[in-house]
């Protein structure tokens, strides 16, 4: 069964004759009737627009250096932590390398216990985890870093998708171990749940994008440098 099959279905099944509102948050709402039209509010864009202007600004000052970019984010509050074999420990979690939101639960307990083992810092040991960056010991690319810090940023200013819960939906979905088991059940998931995760996969793609976006115009004025600083020797 389709998405759109899926909604058309629950739908029939409730008879909706009006616009009916399923899905909503800080700035986005999707309506939905009988017909399966959706409303997306502009707000969403209009706040991406300016967390990434910003954003661009302050990763431009450090796109040559990952690591004084680090120390910056840790000097305005960050948590951040570099362990060994960070990837494979956050796997065990359902989590990758980068941003990760608070959790909450026994998982979180489990999840302190470890990052006390595994770092100097000692964490709270508790049933909650505020948001973090976690990154392996060893040096990171600046791609890494930006899309990770691009996700930070959108959760602090409440980006739609970056919500705990829309996220936990979105892992449930395109988790590395549903994805690996090819576990995509569509059927156990509500209206609700399937905008909530396109909003959390919207925002992943957003941070790729602006990754990919930055790095370019880098890498091209970059050569744009280094064509003048050679034309400038060949003339001396």
């Amino acid at each position: 069964m389709t998405l759109m099959e899926k909604f058309k279905k629950l739908f029939q099944k409730d008879n909706y004759t009006d616009s009916k509102v399923i899905y909503k948050n800080s700035t986005s709402k999707y309506s939905m009737t009988a017909e399966c039209t959706m409303e997306l509010s502009s707000k969403t864009e209009e706040k991406k627009k300016k967390i990434n202007s910003q954003l661009k600004n302050l990763v431009k000052k450090y796109i040559d250096s990952p690591e004084k970019l680090i120390q910056y984010l840790r000097f305005k509050g960050a948590k951040i932590y570099k362990i060994k074999k960070a990837q494979a420990i956050l796997s065990f979690f359902g989590e990758e390398e980068g941003f990760i939101i608070p959790i909450k639960g026994l998982k979180a307990l489990i999840f302190n216990i470890m990052l006390s083992i595994f770092t100097e810092e000692k964490l709270k040991i508790s049933f909650s985890t505020p948001e973090m960056l976690i990154f392996e010991e060893k040096d990171i690319e600046i791609y890494t870093v930006i899309r990770a810090v691009y996700k930070y940023y959108a959760f602090k200013n409440s980006l739609p998708g970056f919500d705990c819960e829309s996220q936990s939906t979105f892992k449930k979905i395109y988790g590395r171990n549903n994805l690996k088991n090819k576990v995509l059940n569509l059927e156990t998931l509500s209206a609700k749940d399937i905008f909530a995760c396109k909003e959390a996969l919207a925002r992943d793609l957003d941070s790729v994008n602006f990754t990919l976006q930055l790095v370019m115009e880098y890498e091209k004025s970059k050569q744009i440098l280094d064509k003048m600083i050679k034309d400038n020797k060949t003339h001396i």
